[in-house]
Formats: structure tokens, sequence, C-alpha cells
């Protein structure tokens, strides 16, 4: 049986994505034989809020959530694929009909501000969720469709002394992480390996990030730290520094996995 995947925009309208890329995207994923349903684009068209000479900066909350929820009730559909990232997705988790998800289980995957979605996934209804941007199937191929469907875990690569502990992960964009902090969305770490990774904050705002966390707890009884792609700092040649700052502030063992980010050919991961 084909396989349906549908695409969800939780976060900052796509835009410019789905006028430049959707139809490549569509044909890789299509040519490796799954069908595609884009039922969000009509769903979006002609409710975006515009400010300052019309940039269309925002779908309403409630449109989003809804499409999240009608897709994980829908049973044609076998996985969702969020394809926006920035700063908005925080905005549907109180609006998502969370019973359907519970009801209906299947793979959802997103990336950079799609953490706050992925991980509430995991803490709301116990499913696992995937931090993964579905735009590298460009650069990537459909590979990571089949290991997505498949529903195993995905574990990174990584790099650092001996191997990763047998443990689950959260975690996922620095910034966008710390958005569930007192949250009823805020995982919890015990006995978890807890992934950060980032593309814009520089060192100062990560060591800032990771004591609020320490604050709350969040790394007192985690299995360990993984450090994915943090794009500025590692242009900026700070990479020791924020191992460093990182072993310091949460007392944990640090691993590095050098795939999982932002960069346009980043690998999936498995959150919860």
């Amino acid at each position: 049986m084909t396989a349906t995947i549908a695409l969800a925009g939780c976060s900052n309208p796509p835009l410019a994505w789905l006028r430049d890329e959707l139809d490549n995207w569509r044909g890789v994923v299509e040519s490796a034989g799954y069908r595609v349903d884009t039922r969000m684009v009509d769903r979006f068209t002609g409710c975006e809020s515009t400010a300052g000479a019309g940039r269309a900066w925002r779908i309403p909350p409630q449109v989003r959530a809804d499409v999240v929820t009608e897709l994980f009730a829908d049973d044609a559909v076998d996985a969702i694929f969020d394809v926006t990232g920035g700063d908005l997705a925080n905005e549907v988790l109180e609006l998502i009909d969370w019973s359907v998800v519970r009801a209906n289980p299947k793979p959802f995957a997103g990336f950079s501000d799609l953490s706050t979605v992925v991980n509430a996934i995991t803490v709301v209804d116990g499913q696992r969720a995937v931090l993964w941007n579905p735009r590298t199937v460009t650069v990537r191929g459909a590979g990571d469709i089949a290991a997505i469907l498949d529903g195993a875990p995905i574990r990174p690569q990584i790099t650092g002394e001996g191997p990763l502990p047998e443990a689950p992960i959260i975690g996922g964009n620095v910034r966008c992480f710390a958005k569930l902090a007192g949250t009823r969305f805020w995982p919890n770490a015990d006995g978890r390996l807890v992934l950060l990774e980032g593309l814009g904050p520089g060192l100062e705002a990560c060591a800032s990030y990771m004591e609020q966390m320490r604050q709350l707890r969040l790394f007192d009884r985690a299995a360990g730290l993984i450090l994915g792609q943090f794009t500025a700092i590692d242009g900026d040649g700070e990479r020791e520094a924020l191992i460093g700052v990182a072993r310091e502030i949460t007392g944990l063992d640090v691993w590095e996995a050098p795939q999982v980010g932002h960069s346009r050919d980043s690998a999936p991961v498995t959150i919860g």
C-alpha cells in the first residue's frame, strides 16, 4: 500500500518555499513511491495576516492547529511532515485536539521551531516524534521517509568519548525548546538525553538558555547532553567554548551530533 505524507505548517507561513520548492520536493517524494497531501495549502490560502507592505506574517493559530488535528484524524494519512520554522509554533499547542492525536498515533516530523510541537507530542500523548527538516529530502533523498514510517527510534551519529547511552532523547532547537519552560508541555528529562542545537544564537545566548534550563532542574537527573549543529557559533570558531560552558552549566557528559541541526542535509533523530 502506498503511504501518504501530509504537510503541516505550525510555525511561520512557508510561502516562499511553497512557491519555489514544493513542486521539486513533491517530485522527489512521489518518485520514491509516496503520495503527498497538500491540503494545508488550501486551508492557509486567503487567511494570512499581513503587516507592513502587505507581508504575510501569520496564519491564524486555530487554522494551523485544525490542520494538524484533521491530519491526525484522517486514516488515509500515514505521516505528517511540518515544513515550517520560525517563531509561532507554540501558538498551536493549546489549540490542537490532543485527544485526537492520542487516538490516532502516527509519525510527526518537524525541526527548529517545531521543537515545541515535537516535544509536546511526547509529553501529552507519550508518542515518539521526529526532529527533522522534511525539506532536506531534496538534498538527502527520500530514504529518511522510510526510516520515519518504520517507527523504530532513529539515533544520531555521535562523536565523543564512549558510546551514547541507550536512553530516550528530548530537546531540539535551544531557543525554541526553551519556550516550553513553565508550560504543561515541558518534558521530564529524568533518565533521558537532552539534545540541543541552534541556528542564530551566539555563545552568550546559548549559555543563558542552558542556565535557564539548569534553574528549571532539567539536567539534574538527565542521562547526558548531545550538542548538534550551532550554525552561528560553529561559523565563528567558538565550538570548543560552547562545549566547555555546556559541561560547566549542565554537569553532564557531552556528546556531539554533527549531522543534527539546520544544515540543508541535516539528519533526523527520534524524540521521546
